[in-house]
């Protein structure tokens, strides 16, 4: 059963200065962190809230490695049911793969894959993720070092299903979703039917504040005992050093099971998921914030709560208050009608396939390549087009891989129009708006609102022919550079610097290109 979690007469009436929080959001827009949802949580109430339109609160979100603490969470059941130690080792839960283990692998015990010092490096692919796993070099020995590897918690979620017999969805079901009152959420899965483990979570902003505030409060949830307050004491504590493999500062301050410690703040400690997801709890104010966007740089983001929380937690509940808001996305302009659409009405185009951006696992889909490039079932190589116009709009309709046949209506009034498309496993509902930049070009927007970012389309037309090229907003840019860094921290030397800063600015175009196609 599904409920909310009790609201505030306001804001200051709990201790937080909605002015503050304003002024946070406000930075945000400034510094370019494109901020979806926003819920500050004070004294277990919701001191303030607010969405950015056409994002609505019943709307789901991907939370990335948030997922990642939940999958602790659900460690933390296990342990006190007595289903494992922290002496249970990897090869306990699968002898099958004892023919292949050297010592490094028997040695490996699932905490250290809580932990992230199991040593392995990065390795996902193929049909069998856990072979994957398995088969991948070893950077060092188990616990003896530190390295965020996405994997390790895909490992650790394989183990506990082998360990319970079930889902980590109906293992937490009646342990966690139930008595917190959030729905069932959606967890993308391998080859395999098992959890991602450390990403696929699509959860609601309350229900990832209902799980912070309950982490928050040692695992109380409407004064009821539900997450084990021993294992959530342990896991939100500082466990490892992590200042070796990473440069940001609140990187650096150190992680537990699944949890973040914070340099910005004393006595807190996060959920973080790729492009800014964060659930934060704050000990010393009773506090807890949750943030959705679309920022890939997590530091930015975080310097900029760290600028403002602790000015926002006030002692004078009188102070007058005001209603906070995300500044709304908007659609375009309304569009004037083009010859063109007359001449390309109800034509179905065949689209030429790029070979080498589906080679390198990224080809052009539908949706932002965010929002499935760590799926199994990548979006991808739009096999065919075709457009249907009316005197509002457009119908779009195209197939991408998979056999995935979509359609979409597209306003041309200055509207959004929402719908739902699915790619792969995934359904995603979105937004749409479009128009007419010239007569023979027109641009089309497409928003998951689960995910961090729109694709946009823009459709060039001549004669037969149409070209399309596949762009993102937020763009690929600042995501580009903060890999190109990471790069530069494992190839050293002038050489590759100069390759990478050559490379990155161009890896938009190069993954993103234009592509053609043509009618009968």
């Amino acid at each position: 059963m599904e409920y909310r979690i009790e609201r505030a007469e306001s804001a200051e009436a709990v201790g937080v200065s909605s002015k503050e929080i304003q002024a946070m959001i406000d930075d945000m827009v400034k510094e370019n962190i494109h901020i979806h949802s926003l819920m500050v949580l004070r004294h277990g109430k919701v001191a303030c809230e607010a969405w950015n339109y056409p994002l609505k609160s019943d709307d789901v979100h991907m939370a990335y490695s948030i997922s990642k603490s939940f999958l602790s969470v659900a460690y933390g059941f296990a342990f006190s049911e007595g289903l494992l130690t922290e002496e249970t080792r990897f090869l306990d839960v699968f002898p099958e793969y004892s023919s292949l283990a050297d010592k490094y692998l028997r040695q490996l015990t699932l905490i250290d894959l809580l932990g992230m010092r199991s040593g392995k490096r990065t390795a996902r692919g193929g049909k069998n993720w856990l072979k994957s796993f398995v088969d991948a070099k070893w950077d060092f020995s188990p616990g003896e070092d530190w390295r965020y590897v996405n994997e390790n918690y895909y490992a650790a979620s394989a183990a506990l299903c082998r360990l319970t017999g079930m889902s980590v969805t109906e293992y937490l079901t009646p342990r966690l979703y139930e008595p917190l009152g959030i729905e069932v959420p959606f967890w993308e899965t391998c080859p395999a039917g098992i959890e991602a483990g450390g990403w696929g979570l699509f959860l609601k902003t309350e229900d990832i504040a209902k799980f912070v505030l309950c982490c928050h409060n040692n695992g109380k949830f409407n004064e009821k005992q539900i997450i084990p307050s021993d294992w959530l004491k342990k896991a939100t504590s500082y466990i490892s050093d992590t200042t070796s493999s990473q440069k940001e500062s609140d990187c650096r301050a150190g992680y537990g099971y699944g949890f973040w410690q914070c340099a910005g703040m004393k006595n807190t400690f996060r959920c973080e998921g790729m492009y800014s997801q964060y659930a934060i709890s704050f000990g010393d104010y009773d506090a807890c914030l949750v943030i959705t966007s679309g920022c890939a740089h997590l530091q930015k983001t975080l310097d900029v709560i760290w600028k403002h929380m602790e000015k926002a937690f006030i002692t004078e509940y009188d102070e007058k208050g005001i209603n906070i808001s995300i500044p709304e996305s908007k659609p375009f302009l309304p569009s004037f009608v083009s010859k063109t659409a007359r001449d390309i009405h109800g034509k179905l185009y065949k689209i030429k396939k790029q070979h080498f951006i589906d080679i390198c696992g990224y080809p052009a889909s539908s949706v932002p390549m965010p929002a499935t490039f760590m799926s199994k079932d990548k979006g991808g190589d739009i096999t065919d087009l075709s457009f249907l116009f009316d005197d509002r709009g457009f119908v779009m309709k195209w197939s991408e891989k998979g056999g995935n046949r979509n359609c979409h209506y597209v306003p041309l009034d200055g509207t959004f129009c929402r719908g739902k498309i699915t790619i792969g496993e995934l359904t995603f509902e979105t937004v749409g708006y479009g128009r007419w930049t010239d007569d023979n070009t027109l641009e089309v927007c497409l928003r998951p609102v689960a995910a961090v970012a729109e694709r946009r389309f823009v459709f060039t037309f001549k004669g037969k022919r149409i070209s399309m090229y596949p762009d993102m907003i937020p763009s690929m840019d600042e995501r580009s550079k903060i890999i190109g860094e990471k790069i530069k921290t494992v190839l050293k030397g002038r050489y590759f610097e100069w390759w990478i800063d050559f490379l990155v600015p161009r890896v938009k175009y190069i993954l993103q290109p234009v592509h053609h196609g043509k009618t009968k």
